[in-house]
Protein backbone atom coordinates (compact mmCIF):
# COMPACT_ATOMS: atom_id res chain seq x y z
CA UNK A 1 0.00 0.00 0.00
CA UNK A 2 1.54 3.31 -1.03
CA UNK A 3 2.25 5.94 1.93
CA UNK A 4 0.48 8.38 1.58
CA UNK A 5 1.20 11.02 4.64
CA UNK A 6 4.54 13.15 3.79
CA UNK A 7 7.71 12.47 6.23
CA UNK A 8 7.52 13.77 9.69
CA UNK A 9 3.48 15.04 9.25
CA UNK A 10 1.55 14.01 11.93
CA UNK A 11 -1.26 11.37 11.37
CA UNK A 12 -4.66 13.53 11.97
CA UNK A 13 -6.41 11.88 15.63
CA UNK A 14 -9.27 9.96 14.89
CA UNK A 15 -12.47 11.65 16.41
CA UNK A 16 -13.54 9.82 19.32
CA UNK A 17 -16.61 7.29 19.04
CA UNK A 18 -16.13 7.43 15.45
CA UNK A 19 -17.91 4.50 13.96
CA UNK A 20 -16.14 1.50 11.63
CA UNK A 21 -16.21 1.45 7.98
CA UNK A 22 -18.78 -0.59 6.80
CA UNK A 23 -17.62 -2.96 3.59
CA UNK A 24 -19.22 -0.86 1.04
CA UNK A 25 -16.55 2.37 2.15
CA UNK A 26 -13.43 -0.41 2.82
CA UNK A 27 -13.90 -2.11 -0.58
CA UNK A 28 -14.21 1.55 -1.99
CA UNK A 29 -10.75 2.30 -0.41
CA UNK A 30 -8.66 -1.02 -1.28
CA UNK A 31 -9.95 -0.22 -5.15
CA UNK A 32 -8.61 3.40 -4.59
CA UNK A 33 -5.15 1.98 -2.94
CA UNK A 34 -4.89 -0.05 -5.97
CA UNK A 35 -5.49 2.48 -8.03
CA UNK A 36 -2.42 4.56 -6.78
CA UNK A 37 -0.44 1.71 -6.83
CA UNK A 38 -0.85 1.02 -10.37
CA UNK A 39 -0.25 4.86 -11.55
CA UNK A 40 3.17 4.37 -9.31
CA UNK A 41 3.97 1.54 -11.23
CA UNK A 42 3.84 3.14 -14.24
CA UNK A 43 4.77 6.61 -13.36
CA UNK A 44 1.96 8.04 -14.16
CA UNK A 45 1.10 10.76 -12.09
CA UNK A 46 -2.77 10.84 -10.43
CA UNK A 47 -4.05 13.52 -11.86
CA UNK A 48 -7.78 12.98 -11.87
CA UNK A 49 -8.39 11.59 -15.13
CA UNK A 50 -5.24 9.69 -14.68
CA UNK A 51 -6.95 8.22 -11.51
CA UNK A 52 -10.18 7.46 -12.76
CA UNK A 53 -8.97 5.38 -15.30
CA UNK A 54 -6.80 3.28 -12.82
CA UNK A 55 -9.80 3.11 -10.57
CA UNK A 56 -11.69 2.17 -13.31
CA UNK A 57 -9.14 -0.47 -14.23
CA UNK A 58 -9.10 -1.79 -10.50
CA UNK A 59 -12.87 -1.74 -10.54
CA UNK A 60 -13.07 -3.37 -13.94
CA UNK A 61 -16.03 -1.00 -14.84
CA UNK A 62 -16.49 -0.86 -17.53
CA UNK A 63 -14.56 -3.75 -18.81
CA UNK A 64 -13.35 -1.94 -22.07
CA UNK A 65 -10.79 0.18 -19.80
CA UNK A 66 -9.26 -2.75 -18.84
CA UNK A 67 -9.68 -4.86 -22.04
CA UNK A 68 -7.61 -1.88 -23.48
CA UNK A 69 -5.11 -1.06 -20.78
CA UNK A 70 -4.23 -4.71 -20.90
CA UNK A 71 -3.64 -4.76 -24.59
CA UNK A 72 -1.65 -1.34 -24.23
CA UNK A 73 0.59 -3.16 -21.86
CA UNK A 74 0.84 -6.53 -23.90
CA UNK A 75 1.77 -4.67 -26.81
CA UNK A 76 4.48 -1.94 -25.40
CA UNK A 77 5.40 -3.45 -22.13
CA UNK A 78 4.44 -0.26 -20.74
CA UNK A 79 1.95 2.56 -21.51
CA UNK A 80 1.92 6.75 -20.38
CA UNK A 81 -0.24 9.27 -19.42
CA UNK A 82 -1.44 10.13 -23.02
CA UNK A 83 -2.20 6.24 -23.22
CA UNK A 84 -4.50 6.90 -20.17
CA UNK A 85 -5.45 10.36 -21.91
CA UNK A 86 -7.30 8.74 -25.20
CA UNK A 87 -8.59 5.76 -22.81
CA UNK A 88 -10.20 8.15 -20.43
CA UNK A 89 -11.91 10.07 -23.58
CA UNK A 90 -13.05 7.14 -25.64
CA UNK A 91 -14.66 5.00 -22.64
CA UNK A 92 -15.12 7.49 -19.46
CA UNK A 93 -14.89 10.94 -20.43
CA UNK A 94 -17.65 11.23 -23.18
CA UNK A 95 -19.89 8.96 -21.70
CA UNK A 96 -20.48 10.31 -18.72
CA UNK A 97 -20.71 13.67 -21.12
CA UNK A 98 -23.56 12.18 -22.54
CA UNK A 99 -25.15 10.32 -20.20
CA UNK A 100 -25.87 13.91 -18.08
CA UNK A 101 -26.99 15.20 -21.46
CA UNK A 102 -29.37 12.83 -21.98
CA UNK A 103 -30.79 12.88 -18.22
CA UNK A 104 -31.48 16.47 -19.03
CA UNK A 105 -33.23 15.45 -22.23
CA UNK A 106 -35.29 12.73 -20.69
CA UNK A 107 -36.57 15.40 -18.02
CA UNK A 108 -37.66 17.69 -20.85
CA UNK A 109 -39.35 15.24 -22.53
CA UNK A 110 -41.14 14.00 -19.91
CA UNK A 111 -42.02 17.45 -18.66
CA UNK A 112 -43.59 18.41 -22.20
CA UNK A 113 -45.55 14.90 -22.14
CA UNK A 114 -46.51 16.15 -18.95
CA UNK A 115 -47.89 19.32 -20.25
CA UNK A 116 -49.98 17.33 -23.09
CA UNK A 117 -51.34 15.55 -20.23
CA UNK A 118 -52.47 18.16 -18.97
CA UNK A 119 -53.78 19.81 -21.82
CA UNK A 120 -55.48 16.79 -23.35
CA UNK A 121 -57.36 16.35 -19.54
CA UNK A 122 -58.33 20.59 -19.82
CA UNK A 123 -60.03 19.70 -23.65
CA UNK A 124 -61.74 16.74 -22.13
CA UNK A 125 -63.06 18.49 -18.86
CA UNK A 126 -64.39 21.63 -21.21
CA UNK A 127 -65.92 18.97 -23.32
CA UNK A 128 -67.89 17.69 -20.28
CA UNK A 129 -68.44 21.38 -19.54
CA UNK A 130 -69.94 21.74 -23.38
CA UNK A 131 -72.13 18.81 -23.05
CA UNK A 132 -73.57 19.61 -19.53
CA UNK A 133 -74.50 23.09 -21.21
CA UNK A 134 -76.57 21.56 -24.47
CA UNK A 135 -77.84 18.71 -21.91
CA UNK A 136 -78.94 21.77 -19.56
CA UNK A 137 -80.42 24.19 -21.62
CA UNK A 138 -82.44 21.63 -24.20
CA UNK A 139 -84.19 20.39 -20.75
CA UNK A 140 -85.03 23.84 -19.77
CA UNK A 141 -87.16 23.94 -23.10
CA UNK A 142 -90.49 22.36 -23.59
CA UNK A 143 -93.12 21.50 -26.22
CA UNK A 144 -94.93 25.08 -25.38
CA UNK A 145 -91.78 27.20 -24.68
CA UNK A 146 -92.56 30.73 -25.84
CA UNK A 147 -90.27 32.51 -29.29
CA UNK A 148 -88.55 34.63 -26.48
CA UNK A 149 -87.57 31.30 -24.55
CA UNK A 150 -86.07 29.73 -27.83
CA UNK A 151 -84.25 32.62 -28.99
CA UNK A 152 -82.43 32.63 -25.25
CA UNK A 153 -81.36 29.40 -25.67
CA UNK A 154 -80.11 29.62 -29.07
CA UNK A 155 -77.79 32.26 -27.40
CA UNK A 156 -76.64 30.30 -24.91
CA UNK A 157 -75.80 27.70 -27.00
CA UNK A 158 -74.26 29.96 -29.39
CA UNK A 159 -72.00 31.00 -26.94
CA UNK A 160 -71.09 27.93 -25.48
CA UNK A 161 -70.36 26.71 -29.07
CA UNK A 162 -68.06 29.99 -29.71
CA UNK A 163 -66.42 29.53 -25.84
CA UNK A 164 -65.94 25.48 -26.92
CA UNK A 165 -64.51 26.66 -30.54
CA UNK A 166 -62.23 28.93 -29.17
CA UNK A 167 -60.87 26.82 -26.38
CA UNK A 168 -60.45 23.88 -29.39
CA UNK A 169 -58.46 26.69 -31.20
CA UNK A 170 -56.20 27.18 -28.08
CA UNK A 171 -55.78 23.24 -27.39
CA UNK A 172 -54.79 22.24 -31.43
CA UNK A 173 -52.19 25.52 -30.83
CA UNK A 174 -50.97 24.38 -27.85
CA UNK A 175 -50.58 20.81 -28.96
CA UNK A 176 -48.89 21.40 -32.28
CA UNK A 177 -46.18 23.58 -30.46
CA UNK A 178 -45.99 20.15 -27.82
CA UNK A 179 -45.71 18.00 -30.18
CA UNK A 180 -43.07 20.35 -32.11
CA UNK A 181 -40.73 20.55 -29.02
CA UNK A 182 -41.24 16.83 -28.57
CA UNK A 183 -39.97 16.13 -31.64
CA UNK A 184 -36.96 18.30 -31.13
CA UNK A 185 -36.20 16.89 -27.97
CA UNK A 186 -35.98 13.43 -29.17
CA UNK A 187 -33.84 14.25 -32.37
CA UNK A 188 -31.54 15.71 -30.04
CA UNK A 189 -31.71 12.80 -27.93
CA UNK A 190 -31.43 9.89 -30.70
CA UNK A 191 -28.19 12.58 -31.62
CA UNK A 192 -27.03 12.53 -28.36
CA UNK A 193 -27.20 8.84 -28.22
CA UNK A 194 -25.60 7.98 -31.60
CA UNK A 195 -22.86 10.61 -30.56
CA UNK A 196 -21.95 7.70 -27.34
CA UNK A 197 -21.62 5.23 -29.60
CA UNK A 198 -19.02 7.42 -31.87
CA UNK A 199 -15.33 8.18 -31.22
CA UNK A 200 -14.60 11.66 -30.51
CA UNK A 201 -11.63 12.17 -32.13
CA UNK A 202 -12.28 9.55 -35.59
CA UNK A 203 -15.87 10.27 -35.75
CA UNK A 204 -15.95 6.69 -36.55
CA UNK A 205 -18.03 3.96 -34.65
CA UNK A 206 -16.68 3.20 -31.51
CA UNK A 207 -15.43 0.11 -29.92
CA UNK A 208 -19.05 -0.40 -27.94
CA UNK A 209 -21.20 0.26 -30.89
CA UNK A 210 -18.30 -1.85 -33.16
CA UNK A 211 -18.82 -5.00 -30.90
CA UNK A 212 -23.19 -4.97 -30.73
CA UNK A 213 -23.04 -4.26 -34.98
CA UNK A 214 -20.82 -7.06 -34.99
CA UNK A 215 -23.11 -9.39 -33.05
CA UNK A 216 -26.20 -8.20 -35.09
CA UNK A 217 -24.40 -8.14 -38.09
CA UNK A 218 -23.50 -12.11 -37.29
CA UNK A 219 -26.79 -12.58 -36.34
CA UNK A 220 -28.44 -11.27 -39.88
CA UNK A 221 -25.41 -13.17 -42.05
CA UNK A 222 -26.39 -16.59 -40.31
CA UNK A 223 -30.23 -16.17 -40.79
CA UNK A 224 -29.70 -15.15 -44.44
CA UNK A 225 -27.28 -17.80 -44.98
CA UNK A 226 -24.89 -14.45 -46.56
CA UNK A 227 -20.93 -14.50 -46.18
CA UNK A 228 -19.75 -12.10 -43.64
CA UNK A 229 -16.01 -10.44 -43.26
CA UNK A 230 -13.89 -8.70 -40.31
CA UNK A 231 -10.94 -7.12 -41.34
CA UNK A 232 -8.36 -5.76 -38.42
CA UNK A 233 -6.30 -2.84 -39.51
CA UNK A 234 -3.21 -1.37 -37.62
CA UNK A 235 -1.22 1.15 -38.93
CA UNK A 236 2.46 0.62 -39.27
CA UNK A 237 4.65 1.95 -36.88
CA UNK A 238 2.66 4.72 -35.49
CA UNK A 239 4.58 4.97 -32.19
CA UNK A 240 7.41 6.62 -34.39
CA UNK A 241 5.47 9.07 -35.92
CA UNK A 242 3.77 10.53 -32.45
CA UNK A 243 7.25 9.90 -31.01
CA UNK A 244 8.82 12.37 -33.82
CA UNK A 245 6.04 14.69 -34.86
CA UNK A 246 4.45 15.01 -31.63
CA UNK A 247 0.95 13.82 -30.57
CA UNK A 248 -1.35 16.19 -32.31
CA UNK A 249 -0.02 15.06 -35.56
CA UNK A 250 -0.54 11.53 -34.24
CA UNK A 251 -3.89 12.79 -33.96
CA UNK A 252 -4.20 14.22 -36.97
CA UNK A 253 -3.04 11.00 -38.81
CA UNK A 254 -5.75 8.90 -37.34
CA UNK A 255 -8.43 11.32 -38.39
CA UNK A 256 -6.90 11.51 -41.48
CA UNK A 257 -6.76 7.68 -42.07
CA UNK A 258 -10.43 7.16 -40.65
CA UNK A 259 -11.18 9.49 -43.01
CA UNK A 260 -10.00 7.03 -46.02
CA UNK A 261 -11.85 4.50 -44.14
CA UNK A 262 -15.05 5.94 -44.34
CA UNK A 263 -15.45 7.06 -47.58
CA UNK A 264 -14.18 3.51 -48.67
CA UNK A 265 -17.07 1.65 -46.81
CA UNK A 266 -20.62 1.46 -47.98
CA UNK A 267 -24.48 0.41 -47.18
CA UNK A 268 -24.70 -1.82 -44.08
CA UNK A 269 -20.69 -1.81 -44.00
CA UNK A 270 -19.01 -0.21 -40.73
CA UNK A 271 -15.96 1.27 -40.21
CA UNK A 272 -14.58 1.63 -36.61
CA UNK A 273 -12.23 3.00 -34.48
CA UNK A 274 -11.25 -0.55 -32.26
CA UNK A 275 -8.34 1.41 -30.27
CA UNK A 276 -5.38 3.61 -30.45
CA UNK A 277 -4.16 3.21 -34.05
CA UNK A 278 -6.29 0.14 -34.28
CA UNK A 279 -9.72 -0.32 -36.36
CA UNK A 280 -11.96 -2.26 -37.87
CA UNK A 281 -14.21 -2.63 -40.86
CA UNK A 282 -17.52 -5.00 -41.03
CA UNK A 283 -18.24 -6.14 -44.48
CA UNK A 284 -21.75 -8.12 -44.36
CA UNK A 285 -22.47 -9.94 -47.12
CA UNK A 286 -18.59 -10.29 -49.04
CA UNK A 287 -16.47 -12.56 -49.23
CA UNK A 288 -12.71 -12.86 -48.24
CA UNK A 289 -12.08 -11.94 -51.98
CA UNK A 290 -14.35 -8.94 -52.35
CA UNK A 291 -12.54 -7.67 -48.67
CA UNK A 292 -9.47 -8.28 -50.30
CA UNK A 293 -10.30 -6.37 -53.28
CA UNK A 294 -11.53 -3.42 -51.11
CA UNK A 295 -8.48 -3.51 -48.42
CA UNK A 296 -6.04 -3.39 -52.07
CA UNK A 297 -7.94 -0.13 -53.23
CA UNK A 298 -7.32 1.71 -49.58
CA UNK A 299 -3.79 0.59 -49.91
CA UNK A 300 -3.32 2.06 -54.37
CA UNK A 301 -4.84 5.34 -52.49
CA UNK A 302 -2.52 5.14 -49.30
CA UNK A 303 0.21 4.36 -51.35
CA UNK A 304 -0.23 8.06 -53.88
CA UNK A 305 -0.80 10.13 -50.51
CA UNK A 306 2.08 12.21 -49.27
CA UNK A 307 1.49 13.39 -45.81
CA UNK A 308 3.28 16.39 -44.84
CA UNK A 309 2.97 18.73 -42.08
CA UNK A 310 0.98 21.88 -42.57
CA UNK A 311 3.06 24.23 -41.36
CA UNK A 312 6.92 24.06 -42.52
CA UNK A 313 5.46 21.25 -45.27
CA UNK A 314 7.91 18.81 -43.53
CA UNK A 315 7.10 15.66 -45.33
CA UNK A 316 5.91 12.71 -43.07
CA UNK A 317 6.44 10.27 -46.15
CA UNK A 318 4.07 7.28 -46.72
CA UNK A 319 1.76 6.17 -44.67
CA UNK A 320 1.22 2.67 -44.62
CA UNK A 321 -1.02 -0.41 -42.57
CA UNK A 322 -1.32 -3.78 -42.12
CA UNK A 323 -4.80 -6.19 -42.69
CA UNK A 324 -6.38 -8.81 -40.72
CA UNK A 325 -9.09 -10.53 -42.76
CA UNK A 326 -11.18 -13.11 -41.18
CA UNK A 327 -14.36 -14.66 -42.78
CA UNK A 328 -17.31 -15.80 -40.76
CA UNK A 329 -17.11 -19.36 -40.09
CA UNK A 330 -19.73 -22.16 -38.80
CA UNK A 331 -19.50 -21.79 -34.63
CA UNK A 332 -18.34 -18.66 -35.21
CA UNK A 333 -19.19 -16.02 -32.27
CA UNK A 334 -17.84 -12.32 -31.95
CA UNK A 335 -14.65 -13.34 -30.03
CA UNK A 336 -13.82 -16.54 -32.60
CA UNK A 337 -14.08 -13.94 -35.32
CA UNK A 338 -11.98 -11.12 -33.69
CA UNK A 339 -9.47 -13.16 -32.48
CA UNK A 340 -9.12 -14.87 -35.78
CA UNK A 341 -9.32 -11.49 -37.53
CA UNK A 342 -6.35 -10.51 -35.02
CA UNK A 343 -4.15 -13.54 -35.64
CA UNK A 344 -4.42 -12.92 -39.73
CA UNK A 345 -3.04 -9.13 -38.83
CA UNK A 346 -0.09 -10.25 -36.70
CA UNK A 347 0.57 -12.62 -39.31
CA UNK A 348 0.29 -9.42 -41.89
CA UNK A 349 2.41 -7.42 -39.34
CA UNK A 350 5.15 -10.30 -38.98
CA UNK A 351 5.50 -10.81 -42.87
CA UNK A 352 6.75 -6.88 -43.15
CA UNK A 353 4.20 -4.62 -42.55
CA UNK A 354 1.76 -2.89 -45.27
CA UNK A 355 -0.01 -6.82 -46.23
CA UNK A 356 -2.71 -8.42 -46.20
CA UNK A 357 -3.24 -11.52 -44.42
CA UNK A 358 -6.65 -13.19 -45.03
CA UNK A 359 -9.00 -16.40 -44.38
CA UNK A 360 -9.37 -17.96 -47.66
Amino acid sequence: MLELARAGQKKAPEPSGAPQPGPEFKAAEALACKALLLADTYQTPPVPKTYEVWYSYAAGVPEEVAGKINAIIEKNGSLGTYDLDQIHLEYLALSERERKRQDALNFHLDREMDEIAKLVQAHIASSDSYSGSLKHTGASLSASATPAQVRSAIEILLSENAKMRSQTAKLGSALAESRAQVRKLRTSLERSREMEMRDPMTNLANRRYFELQLQREIGESRNNNAPMCLVLVDIDHFKIINDTYGHPVGDDVLRFFAGMLANNVKGRDLAARYGGEEFALILPATGPGEAQKLIRHIMNQLQTTNLVLSQGKTPIGKLTASYGIARLRDGDDSETLIARADTRLYEAKNAGRNRIASDT
